[in-house]
C-alpha cells in the first residue's frame, strides 16, 4: 500500500513545484490531481505536450508518483446531452492520464433522480453502460477509469450491479475506489461486511480523517493488507489553516496503522 496526496480542499492552492516540496517534506509518496477545479497545480484537459513532459518530469525528479487524476465526472446526468459530453471529457481525461502515466481516473455516478421519475434502475443501467464505453477506451490506453463509492452510489449491493453492467470482471480498464463512506460502517462499528462484498473490484482507496473515531481505518487497512492490496490509499482531506502540521500528523497516522496492519 502506498500513501498519495489528493489535492481536493486540501493542497488546492499549491503550484506544482510548491506541492511536490510538500510531499517529499511531510511523507507522501504520491499526489492523486483533482482535475475541472482549476486548482494550482495546473493539471487539466487541454494542456500542450510540453506541459505535460515538465509535470511527468519534475514528479520524477522530486520522486513523487502520480497516483491517479480525479475528476468532476459523472453519469448519472438526466439530460442526455449533458451525459454525452461528461463522456466526452472522460475520454479526454483518460487521454491525459495515459500521457501522464498516471495510472487511472476517478469519476462517479452521483445522484439518483428518482424524485424527477427517473427509476432507479434507469440510472443504474445508464452508468454502467457509460462505464463500459469508458472502460474499453481506458484499457486501450493502459489506464483505469475508477469509479468512487459516493453520493447515491455508496452500497455495494449497487457498486456491485453496476461494475457487472459495466463489464468489469472481463476488463482490467474498470474497477472500484472504495471511499471509506461513513454509510459503510454497520452497527458493530466494523467495515468488514462493505469492503468485503466489493473487495476483488478495488483498485484505490479515498481515505478521509485517519482519527475519526467512527470510521475504522486499522481495520480496513488490516484487511486491505491481508489481502495483499498494492495500489494507492489517497488523503482526501478539508482543508486546514495549519496543512503541514495536519498532514504531517497524518502521515504519522498512516504509518503507524500500516504497521499495525503488517502491510
Amino acid at each position: 500500500m502506498k500513501l498519495a496526496l489528493l489535492t481536493y480542499n486540501m493542497a488546492a492552492e499549491w503550484d506544482l513545484d510548491t506541492l511536490l516540496d510538500k510531499c517529499v517534506e511531510l511523507g507522501f509518496e504520491g499526489v492523486e490531481f483533482r482535475t475541472d477545479r482549476d486548482h494550482a497545480h495546473g493539471v487539466e484537459v487541454g494542456i500542450s505536450e510540453a506541459q505535460i513532459d515538465t509535470i511527468k518530469s519534475k514528479c520524477e525528479d522530486a520522486g513523487v508518483a502520480i497516483a491517479g487524476l480525479s475528476s468532476g465526472q459523472a453519469f448519472d446526468h438526466v439530460d442526455l446531452d449533458a451525459l454525452e459530453a461528461s463522456v466526452h471529457h472522460t475520454r479526454a481525461l483518460l487521454d491525459l492520464c495515459a500521457a501522464l502515466d498516471a495510472g487511472g481516473v476517478k469519476v462517479f455516478g452521483n445522484n439518483l433522480h428518482v424524485d424527477e421519475g427517473v427509476p432507479a434502475e434507469q440510472t443504474i443501467e445508464q452508468i454502467g453502460q457509460a462505464l463500459s464505453d469508458l472502460g474499453e477506451y481506458a484499457e486501450g490506453l493502459g489506464v483505469q477509469v475508477r469509479f468512487e463509492m459516493h453520493g447515491d452510489f455508496t452500497s455495494a449491493e449497487d457498486c456491485n450491479t453496476i461494475m457487472d453492467l459495466a463489464g468489469a470482471d472481463e476488463s482490467d480498464g474498470i474497477c472500484l475506489i472504495y471511499n471509506c463512506n461513513p454509510q459503510d460502517v454497520d452497527e458493530s462499528g466494523s467495515v468488514a461486511g462493505s469492503y468485503r462484498a466489493v473487495a476483488e473490484r478495488v483498485c484505490h482507496v479515498h481515505m478521509h480523517d485517519l482519527a475519526d473515531p467512527e470510521f475504522p481505518y486499522l481495520e480496513l487497512l488490516t484487511m486491505l493488507a491481508e489481502d495483499g492490496f498494492d495500489g494507492w490509499c489517497s488523503a482526501e482531506l478539508q482543508d486546514s489553516p495549519d496543512r503541514e502540521r495536519v498532514l504531517r500528523f497524518y502521515v504519522a497516522l498512516w504509518d503507524a496503522y500500516t504497521k499495525l496492519a503488517g502491510a
